[in-house]
């Protein structure tokens, strides 16, 4: 698995005390009536403990001949899963396109069609208590897939990402990860982030389209 990425021990020198409130596992209890709510949102998920059944059912998502793609995301690098879309096995990944084009105009355009892959990839940067999938970054991207673009969702989280409310979940990504990946951004790319755009699962009104894969432990931002 490549090691070229950061993980939020590399960053997490730049928060405040108060942010590490952002970053607890909550009891078992919790987990499994959040699980519930998510559901009741007609959002599958599977918990998994282990990184590589997480990897492997990931994996399972993606069918013969599909057009993949995901968002950035330190917690896909972190399983390892990256590098299998990488390396593109009965499926064209998008992403291995976007990396050979140099034109801004082109890859604007093809990031736009990205959004509407059989199969899109992503994390949510927090979970509500009450059920609410949350994610966001600075050009939309990456979450511009979640409301309806991606024939099907497939987002990653990990149980550290709960929180107990929906406001609670957007102090999450303004005042925890938006720090991280803002230093993450600076370093790689030469530029800091924002909140450009932020979108909440309320409801998935298509059938079988979206699933959350929920690690049980701590991971990415």
């Amino acid at each position: 698995m490549s090691d070229e990425y950061y993980t939020k021990g590399d960053l997490a020198a730049g928060l405040d005390e108060e942010a590490s409130a952002f970053d607890q596992v909550p009891d078992d209890e919790t987990v499994r009536a959040v699980v519930d709510r998510i559901e009741e949102r007609n959002v599958a998920v599977s918990v998994v403990d282990d990184p590589d059944e997480a990897r492997e059912l990931l994996r399972e998502r993606i069918p013969d001949g599909a057009t993949v793609n995901d968002g950035h995301s330190t917690t896909l690098e972190e399983l390892g899963f990256t590098d299998d879309l990488e390396a593109a096995e009965d499926f064209e990944y998008v992403g291995n396109r976007l990396a050979e084009i140099d034109d801004e105009a082109e890859r604007a355009e093809v990031r736009r069609e990205a959004v509407t892959a059989d199969v899109f990839f992503d994390s949510v940067n927090a979970i509500a208590a009450t059920g609410e999938l949350l994610g966001a970054n600075a050009l939309g991207n990456g979450v511009g897939a979640w409301p309806f673009g991606a024939k099907n969702l497939v987002l990653v989280g990990s149980t550290n990402k709960i929180e107990p409310s929906w406001a609670a979940a957007v102090d999450r990504i303004r005042e925890y990860a938006l720090p991280l990946e803002d230093a993450r951004a600076a370093d790689v790319y030469g530029q800091g982030s924002v909140v450009g755009k932020l979108v909440s699962i309320e409801y998935e009104r298509v059938d079988d389209r979206t699933e959350l894969v929920l690690l049980d432990d701590r991971y990415g931002f």
